[in-house]
């Protein structure tokens, strides 16, 4: 994996980081749905499973796909 991948990867991984923690304190104030619970925890089990793989480009497919289901199960 070259040097721009891996730093596009890593910034990926950071804004997955930060989205996913907000998700949860949304969650937590009561501003995303209940409905959406069983969804956030599928997600945070795929995204710790992603974290747990060796860098990669199609790590980076994955995280990004992650992060979109995020978005999409709480857009504020």
């Amino acid at each position: 994996m070259d040097d721009f991948v891996g730093a596009d990867l890593v910034r990926d991984l950071r804004l997955l980081d930060e989205l996913l923690g907000e998700t949860r304190s949304r969650y937590h104030r009561r501003l995303t749905p209940f409905a959406a619970s069983e969804q956030l925890m599928v997600i945070d089990r795929e995204i710790r499973d992603a974290r747990a793989q060796p860098p990669s480009p199609e790590l980076q497919i994955e995280i990004r796909k992650l992060t979109a289901r995020l978005r999409a199960l709480d857009p504020h």
